[in-house]
């Protein structure tokens, strides 16, 4: 293969990889390949927190996890950090809130 034909083959690989990438953003239900994918874990590490338990998913038939994007998303979000602007607007904001009308 020539040097032409190589890059038309990557560049069209890549495009590939995009359109598998938008797709699977738009999945409403994920297996555990597509939430591999979708999150860059291992397959052990996800059949370790299902196991475990901490991460939601189904079972429907007994055999094939299943995992809805939404609930996945809410679990990924929960416990944030907060960097030091953020966490110094929350503090004035409640100090705000329970010192109104105090001196």
């Amino acid at each position: 293969m020539n040097k032409q034909n190589s890059s038309l083959v990557r560049l069209l690989l890549e495009k590939i990889d995009h359109l598998d990438e938008a797709a699977l953003v738009k999945k409403r239900v994920f297996n555990v390949t597509n939430l591999q994918m979708y999150n860059g874990w291992s397959l052990s590490k996800i059949y370790k927190l299902t196991s475990a338990r901490l991460i939601p998913f189904s079972k429907p038939t007994n055999g094939s996890l299943f995992f809805e994007r939404e609930k996945i998303e809410e679990w990924l979000l929960q416990n944030p950090s907060y960097g030091e602007a953020e966490l110094e607007e929350k503090v004035n904001a409640h100090l705000k809130r329970h010192h109104q009308g105090n001196p």
